[in-house]
């Protein structure tokens, strides 16, 4: 079964969302979990006391990781739900991307060599082809894309190319949550970092949990793949927003890990591993 989870606190956009994306909800027989932010954040309308309980001080609102209620909903009341899909409201569909990410989770992958080709060329050691299960498929944009503000500033919206493969192990890369796919045992390693005007952070959220998700993706083994499935992105985000929503954390992700910030980002993590497997 899957779920999609998207985050939204602009009921124009999500209208826009529903009407782009429902003929493939319902092709693939998918459920829909709307999660609203605000003052009174709800997942499938539900509020955060009742999904959270004694851990509801794990969800901060008025930021993207307010998709964290989303993926804690399916924690507790969809056990059946074995692919989460995580979507902002202000894109489309490009081809099925739905089934894009389902192709990409079904793919095994070499995470110990990095083909320099999109064949296997010679020397490739046929015996770590399929060396580890793909359980995170990061998805890229067509159109605006995920640019920091700084460079939105400076070049605008450039050209860009992206790299389609296994992120190889040992590797860091900066996971946009706007289009990802993974699997339910990634549930409780996808807790994104917390952000708004409570830390008086933002933007950072799900550039942090991609690190800490790799982290763990490595040491079980498995792997992350990029590129497979497309979304259409043509919103381009305020600049100066941006910007002063960055400002703080372009110095701390340069120096990850360090500071108390950090330490309360990891006892977070342990809370919400802990929920997710109530």
């Amino acid at each position: 079964m899957i779920a999609i989870v998207v985050s939204t606190i602009r009921p124009e956009s999500y209208k826009k969302f529903f009407e782009a994306w429902i003929h493939l909800i319902e092709k693939h027989d998918a459920t829909l979990i709307k999660v609203e932010d605000g003052e009174d954040p709800t997942a499938g309308g539900k509020t955060v006391k009742e999904i959270m309980g004694k851990y509801s001080d794990l969800i901060y609102n008025f930021n993207d990781g307010i998709r964290n209620l989303g993926f804690a909903y399916i924690a507790k009341y969809l056990p059946t739900v074995d692919t989460i899909i995580s979507l902002d409201d202000d894109v489309e569909p490009y081809g099925d991307t739905i089934q894009d990410h389902l192709n990409a989770l079904q793919r095994r992958v070499p995470v110990s060599w990095l083909s320099t080709a999109s064949e296997y060329t010679r020397g490739f050691p046929y015996g770590i082809r399929d060396e580890a299960e793909v359980v995170l498929s990061h998805g890229i944009w067509k159109g605006i894309a995920d640019w920091d503000a700084p460079t939105q500033l400076v070049r605008g919206n450039p050209d860009v190319s992206f790299y389609k493969g296994p992120i190889p192990k040992g590797i860091l890369y900066p996971m946009c949550i706007m289009n990802v796919a993974f699997k339910r045992k990634m549930l409780p390693y996808m807790y994104q970092a917390p952000m708004g005007y409570k830390v008086g952070l933002d933007r950072f959220g799900d550039i942090w949990c991609g690190i800490e998700s790799k982290k763990v993706i490595d040491q079980q083994g498995w792997a992350v793949v990029s590129g497979y499935a497309i979304v259409k992105h043509e919103r381009a985000s305020n600049v100066f927003t941006n910007l002063q929503k960055e400002a703080k954390g372009l110095e701390m992700n340069e120096h990850y890990g360090e500071g108390d910030y950090f330490k309360l980002y990891e006892k977070k993590r342990e809370r919400w591993k802990e929920f997710c497997n109530l």
